[in-house]
């Protein structure tokens, strides 16, 4: 931590950045595949031609509208997506969830070895940046967070040197009953020294735990990115599949959807049994205000059901979602049973489910990739499952893990995007246009729900 001034809040200074506080070891140790790094290297222009090519029914030009959009609300995003097959043989990234509070910069090598501060940088230069030298706040700069330190910290101190200013970074716990934080009249403050509150006209929010009990819409203080993104989709999965619902319905005859298991919205307690027969006997079931792994149940047998329904609080309402199977089932629709690719098997013979992350941010021309890397999960996909396990340690991939004393993380699955890791996956570069693909356009349908929710001017943007 930097130098602390008040409780929970810490002061960064210009040239407080160290790489090593900031991505994992082996990530620092790593360099970058050449097919992802050419990935990100790619124009908006090659990606809508290279798509149309191998997607002859999508319109190009609405996709390159797509990727040159701006958006309002949601300004930094990311996706969590799996790899999926058919019987028939036909390959998809469906989209799982999409997150306003995106992970990644810590899991991510560099693209360019001469720019120390890597994906940090771009973020705060290319995106938050522009914002902040357009609001007309006055006050501090700071980063509000409530877990991952170590991107925060390294946000916190790119802040200060792209800037040219100390920055506050202040952790905004959901159970602190003296937050050093607090909004007053739409302004954030934070407790500086002395306990005297400081104002703060531009803030870099990582706040997951469910921010809007603390965080109030149409603030006057710049959030990257403000709640309204969270409350239109970017937290909650289902006014997210509302949003990508919309989407697909005007963008059908663009040819361009966005593709997510089958879902059903709104399920009350009492009738997830049911839809568990009439999904063959396997689903998830998910809160959806949930994150980070948690509030996310696979359901593969009636034991598992019978836990997960004691789990859940019988007063809520869930989504339920077709589970990804680790093969195909036979009798199942050849073309809309789906299941995990896997990786490539590894000298065992073992492949396991993994996910693809892919964060992305607001740029001049558009939305850009920034980040990927993948997360795989414990048990493999081709072996049974030993009698008492959860299916979660076969289908969950999530590597944050919730404790007693906080937040760690499983970094012993994650997947680098690496010289070295990266072929176990089985992707190519057409894999990840389609994923920045499905991501964007989540993006804009998110972004949009939040334009017809809270209005098209906001002081954020």
């Amino acid at each position: 931590m930097k130098l602390s001034i008040s409780n929970h809040v810490h002061l960064v200074e210009q040239g407080d950045f160290e790489a090593t506080d900031h991505w994992y070891p082996r990530v620092l140790n790593s360099n970058i595949h050449p097919l992802v790094a050419y990935f990100l290297n790619l124009s908006h222009e090659q990606m809508a031609e290279r798509y149309h090519r191998i997607h002859p029914q999508t319109d190009k030009e609405a996709l390159l509208g797509l990727f040159r959009y701006q958006p309002t609300y949601f300004r930094w995003a990311g996706t969590d997506m799996m790899h999926v097959i058919n019987h028939e043989g036909n390959r998809k990234l469906t989209l799982i969830e999409t997150n306003s509070c995106p992970s990644g910069q810590k899991s991510m090598p560099l693209l360019d070895l001469n720019v120390e501060q890597g994906g940090y940088r771009r973020l705060i230069e290319k995106t938050f940046k522009p914002m902040i030298d357009a609001h007309p706040e006055t006050g501090k700069l700071a980063v509000l967070y409530d877990k991952n330190p170590m991107e925060n910290l390294g946000y916190a101190a790119t802040i200060a040197d792209v800037m040219g200013e100390d920055v506050l970074i202040a952790k905004f716990d959901k159970a602190d009953q003296d937050p050093p934080a607090k909004f007053i009249d739409g302004k954030l403050h934070i407790r500086g020294e002395q306990e005297r509150w400081e104002e703060v006209r531009a803030a870099f929010r990582y706040v997951t735990q469910e921010p809007w009990t603390r965080i109030p819409e149409q603030a006057k203080t710049l959030l990257l990115n403000p709640i309204e993104a969270c409350l239109s989709g970017g937290r909650n999965k289902k006014v997210a599949s509302e949003a990508y619902d919309a989407f697909n319905e005007t963008f059908a005859s663009k040819g361009l959807s966005i593709f997510t298991p089958q879902t059903v919205r709104d399920v009350p307690y009492e009738a997830i049994e049911e839809h568990f027969h009439a999904l063959g006997g396997a689903m998830v079931i998910k809160v959806p205000d949930s994150n980070a792994g948690q509030g996310v149940y696979t359901v593969v047998s009636e034991e598992e059901l019978a836990r997960a329904l004691k789990a859940i609080n019988k007063e809520d309402r869930f989504l339920v979602q077709q589970l990804i199977q680790s093969n195909y089932v036979p009798g199942q629709d050849t073309s809309n049973a789906w299941y995990h690719v896997g990786t490539i098997p590894d000298s065992k013979g073992r492949s396991f489910a993994f996910d693809l992350r892919l964060m992305m941010h607001a740029t001049e021309e558009g939305v850009r990739p920034l980040a990927v890397y993948s997360r795989r999960s414990r048990f493999p996909l081709n072996q049974a499952l030993p009698e008492g396990m959860d299916s979660w340690e076969v289908y969950g991939t999530n590597l944050s893990v919730k404790g007693e004393d906080g937040w760690t993380y499983a970094d012993e699955r994650l997947m680098l995007f690496d010289i070295r890791n990266f072929g176990q996956l089985g992707l190519g570069v057409d894999e990840l246009i389609k994923g920045f693909v499905q991501s964007v356009m989540a993006v804009y349908a998110i972004d949009q729900h939040a334009i017809r929710t809270f209005g098209e001017k906001n002081r954020n943007h």
